[in-house]
């Protein structure tokens, strides 16, 4: 089960289509039937997906010591088979939503400096021809944390609000991203713990710094912090019940170290913001 949904990115891709579908949610009810946002959030969900897919096979190529074995064998052996997969994939969203392509890329082009910001993170994230060695962001010293959650607050609330109408600069939207990404911030922590073996000391990781208890505490703190931006937002039950589900979790996880408390439950912590929005 973990190797299937968690290994092959299929979960984390659902969180993020969850998290662009809250996003769009809290600005208008969401309508199942209408396309456009399952587009939009399906573009989201796809996009995360093939990219974590890349990302985790670079690092495997160039880090293998700093990746769980098993993990790294899945990678190994099944690459090419979950990227395909995800460029097929890809190439049935391009057929099913090509007319409403280029509305959303004219309405991103607005806000360009947001959308080239995001993909000079996204893409050098496990490798970056600007950095020495091929190093990519996750390499810099404290950068991992800020660039994973930078990322994710403009990738799964910028992105979708901007696609579905809202404008680049408009500061509801902005206090939302910065919402998402501290939430995400405090989710990635545990992460983190789960990889103090494995992570260069260089990298300057939360738990490196501050050691497993305190920087559960900080996780915890981040988490809160992210429910006070997502209150001053408005409309945000789904990612605040999604905020509310992950602090047990974040506790239980300074006790253990299994693969499914990561993979599953604190990845499934953004899946729940689809059944709040579709059963509440």
């Amino acid at each position: 089960m973990v190797k299937i949904v968690g290994y092959s990115h299929l979960w984390i891709a659902l969180g993020a289509l969850c998290s662009a579908l809250a996003t769009m949610h809290a600005y208008a009810p969401l309508a199942p039937q209408d396309a456009s946002t399952w587009g939009i959030s399906t573009a989201i969900g796809l996009g995360t997906g093939v990219l974590y897919t890349i990302q985790r096979r670079i690092k495997w190529a160039r880090m293998p010591q700093n990746m769980p074995v098993d993990r790294g064998q899945f990678i190994e052996k099944w690459f090419g088979w979950v990227l395909s997969i995800w460029m097929v994939g890809g190439l049935i969203w391009m057929v099913v939503f090509w007319d409403a392509l280029i509305p959303w890329l004219t309405a991103l082009a607005a806000g360009w400096p947001v959308v080239l910001a995001l993909l000079a993170l996204a893409l050098g994230y496990a490798s970056n021809p600007f950095l020495n060695q091929g190093n990519g962001w996750r390499d810099m010293s404290r950068m991992k944390l800020p660039v994973i959650a930078i990322t994710w607050g403009l990738a799964t609330v910028w992105v979708p609000g901007v696609m579905s109408g809202e404008g680049p600069w408009e500061v509801n939207l902005i206090v939302r991203a910065i919402a998402q990404s501290t939430f995400i911030a405090g989710l990635t922590i545990p992460f983190d713990v789960r990889d103090l073996q494995i992570d260069p000391a260089a990298m300057n990781t939360v738990p490196q710094r501050m050691g497993q208890r305190r920087s559960a505490m900080f996780a915890l703190l981040l988490i809160l912090l992210s429910g006070c931006f997502f209150m001053a937002a408005g409309n945000a039950l789904a990612p605040m019940i999604a905020a509310a589900c992950a602090i047990p979790w974040v506790i239980y996880g300074r006790s253990t170290r299994d693969e499914w408390l990561y993979s599953i439950i604190l990845d499934g912590c953004l899946i729940v913001q689809g059944f709040v929005i579709f059963f509440y």
